[in-house]
């Protein structure tokens, strides 16, 4: 779709005489009466449609019959219509928009509201628990551990008590969102589990989750069960922890992509 259409159809005496040929070709002299303009103003917005490709201007002896391209205007109906179309994109960003409502009216009224909350995923991923694992842990092979919209910048889960748990999250207008924590168990490679607190823009955390990742043999797979518990939430944390099962969900999707041969 060229742009020099739209361009063109934002002027509002042009987009008139687009209206006004939709029904059927005019003169010149015929669109200047019909919208009250002098006829050199016409012509002028005539060319400028003209080099958009919307109207042709045919010289028919002592008469110029303006007429619509249809196929330029189908061409912008069509590009129209894909914007148009609903996305899943669309519904999950209003599935998140809700849960922040939600969260944000339980946080204002108490402000430790999801303490003692638990979630729980679940997912079969297409490689066996050894390939899962390595993905877990080694920092190279983690940029699945990223909800849509965002990239990993830095991320760690050494599986050794005491080991660093760390996720850096880029947007990309360059914000930066951090979550720390520490491994507090690691069974190569069916069980970890770990805590991570998000911090906030001050630096302070949000709130904290204790995570308990389970790897169990599935078919040529891997059942994935992963228990969240939160506690020490504070008001501030009301948009992360409505996005908490959207975001795992999401980059489950991703490693589950990752993985597939």
């Amino acid at each position: 779709m060229d742009p020099a259409a739209l361009t063109a159809l934002a002027e509002p005496n042009r987009l008139r005489i687009v209206e006004l040929l939709r029904e059927r070709p005019h003169t010149v002299g015929e669109v200047a009466a019909a919208l009250g303009m002098r006829q050199p103003q016409v012509t002028k917005h005539l060319q400028t449609l003209s080099r958009a490709g919307l109207v042709t201007v045919h010289p028919l002896g002592q008469r110029r019959v303006c007429a619509l391209e249809r196929a330029t205007l189908r061409e912008l109906r069509d590009w129209l219509d894909g914007l148009a179309r609903d996305e899943p994109a669309d519904a999950v960003l209003e599935q998140y928009r809700r849960a922040v409502e939600q969260e944000t009216a339980a946080a204002a009224a108490d402000p430790a509201w999801a303490d003692g909350r638990t979630v729980r995923i679940t997912r079969v991923l297409p490689a066996p628990p050894a390939a899962v694992w390595e993905h877990l842990t080694t920092p190279a092979l983690m940029g699945w551990w990223a909800p849509d919209g965002f990239t990993v910048a830095d991320a760690a889960l050494e599986p050794t008590p005491g080991g660093d748990a760390r996720l850096v999250l880029a947007e990309g207008d360059g914000a930066t969102h951090i979550a720390t924590g520490r491994v507090a168990a690691a069974t190569r490679p069916s069980a970890l589990d770990f805590g991570m607190a998000p911090l906030g823009p001050d630096g302070a955390p949000l709130f904290h989750a204790t995570y308990a990742l389970r790897l169990d043999p599935h078919d040529d797979g891997t059942d994935l069960t992963l228990d969240i518990a939160i506690d020490l939430s504070t008001e501030a944390a009301a948009p992360a922890i409505a996005g908490m099962r959207l975001g795992w969900q999401q980059s489950l999707d991703r490693l589950a992509r990752t993985l597939a041969p």
